[in-house]
């Protein structure tokens, strides 16, 4: 495994690309069933009227998916619990089959208040299997200083 990194290893201009993830029909149409009973989440008739090709994942379920593309990432990081100011848009449709992959760049990095920590802001593109971007976000990880030797 790769030594993972620590806040002074991120600078600005950084970009980080996550884990490829699917939309799996079944997993998006028993979440939307259990939380956003909508019908352009689970009755394609329904999604079809509303000008849409077929059922489209709910805003939770892409989150989620945003989360999983970026596990790979966070992973690599001695990173502390963190995710201040998220943002999220979401962009365009995302139905099932397609794929989403977390392209995070840093904007900016600033040390903590409090020592042996810092701050790495991120903007987020999460593209679909057309390298179109569905969402769009970002927000502050919070990462540990390099120990002092």
């Amino acid at each position: 495994m790769t030594e993972k990194l620590y806040f002074e290893d991120f600078s600005v201009g950084d970009v980080l690309v996550g884990d490829t993830v699917t939309v799996d029909r079944e997993h998006m149409l028993w979440f939307s069933r259990e939380f956003d009973d909508q019908p352009m989440h689970n009755d394609p008739a329904a999604a079809r009227a509303m000008g849409l090709k077929d059922i489209i994942a709910t805003g939770a379920y892409i989150f989620s998916l945003t989360a999983k593309s970026q596990g790979g990432i966070w992973r690599r990081m001695h990173m502390l619990p963190s995710g201040l100011g998220i943002e999220t848009s979401f962009l365009k449709p995302v139905y099932a089959g397609d794929t989403i992959t977390a392209h995070i760049e840093v904007p900016s990095v600033r040390p903590s208040r409090k020592p042996g920590r810092g701050w790495v802001d991120t903007k987020a593109s999460y593209l679909n299997q057309d390298q179109e971007t569905v969402v769009e976000g970002g927000g502050a990880w919070l990462l540990l200083a390099r120990p002092e030797k």
